[in-house]
């Protein structure tokens, strides 16, 4: 075991982590060659050094090419875990140079984007006006890679569940809204005062798209309200997306109710009157727990915490039209 510390320590180069990191994505010596500018023979020599330092073998040959053993797949994630720590050392590096005070790269879940995230973001260039933030918005099988591999330092909106939190460090910014309907504002059903489940057959759905944290509340509400799936027509991850599609036809969505009720005030969207069960989805932030979250992330997660207590506070039951099916509470 002090051999291997000693080699990982003393012997093991950034060319070598790319070199572990490129078999990974091209499983081919010789596009990993090409890639590298060297010899084949080159690649194949370091490859072998590497696998004697470690003392397990990290590639064996398969039908589609090299694919990582066990003991490789360890290293790769390592590997890509350490260059993306030296890119953002040089990174925020040149941001200081620039005169840049601080550096925050973010994931944003769709639910975070019209409205929590860049509300945060306003108020931290307020007070850190040369901090630099970045922004990814994409669904969690995307982000949560990210996160885990350090491309980003932070992810913002659903939470996972436990099942996928494993070493990661939540923290909850509002208990959970549930889940409202929603039709763009000229909607036929928008000028209704109440309408049933049965209502909505007519009419195409657009749900998220599997592997994003809020689809499983919404089929939970579709079953509760026996409301075929059948009638999921669009799958979308894109809030922008959405918005056009249910602004320019007749279909239909769901959406957290306080992006519902921003839009509703913009006049973008309707809040259609079909109570719904209440179906509490936690929003938050997370990062890795063996991270130490940089003054520009827990400046930005301070922030994260005034806005979702400012802006996702519940409406007023008058308001609301999911209290009906609650039985008056939210």
């Amino acid at each position: 075991m002090a051999r291997l510390d000693w080699y990982i320590r003393a012997n093991l180069k950034p060319r070598h982590m790319q070199l572990l990191v490129g078999l990974d994505n091209l499983r081919h010596v010789g596009r990993v060659a090409e890639m590298m500018n060297v010899s084949q023979p080159a690649v194949s020599k370091a490859l072998a050094e590497i696998e004697r330092g470690v003392g397990v073998s990290l590639f064996e040959r398969g039908k589609n090419g090299l694919v990582p053993t066990v003991y490789g797949a360890c290293m790769i994630r390592l590997c890509r875990t350490m260059l993306h720590s030296l890119d953002e050392a040089g990174e925020e590096l040149r941001h200081l140079q620039s005169g840049a005070t601080g550096h925050v790269r973010v994931g944003v879940l769709p639910v975070a984007a019209p409205v929590l995230v860049p509300r945060a973001v306003i108020q931290l260039q307020r007070e850190s006006p040369r901090a630099v933030v970045v922004l990814h918005e994409a669904t969690a099988d995307r982000l949560l890679p990210m996160l885990r591999e350090g491309e980003i330092d932070l992810l913002v909106g659903t939470l996972p569940p436990a099942s996928l939190s494993a070493g990661l460090h939540v923290e909850v910014l509002h208990r959970g809204e549930g889940v409202a309907v929603v039709s763009g504002s000229h909607h036929p059903l928008a000028r209704r005062a109440r309408i049933k489940p049965a209502d909505l057959a007519r009419h195409t759905l657009i749900i998220p798209p599997p592997g994003t944290l809020f689809r499983y509340a919404v089929q939970q509400v579709m079953e509760s309200l026996q409301i075929p799936m059948a009638g999921a027509l669009v799958e979308s991850g894109s809030m922008t997306a959405s918005n056009t599609l249910l602004r320019e036809t007749d279909a239909i969505s769901f959406y957290s109710p306080h992006l519902a009720h921003h839009y509703q005030r913009m006049n973008w969207l309707k809040i259609l009157p079909l109570p719904v069960p209440n179906t509490p989805v936690p929003i938050g932030c997370a990062w890795m727990r063996h991270s130490e979250p940089s003054t520009t992330t827990q400046a930005l997660v301070a922030r994260l915490r005034q806005v979702a207590a400012q802006s996702m506070e519940p409406v007023e039951p008058e308001e609301d039209v999911r209290v009906a099916a609650a039985g008056g509470q939210r």
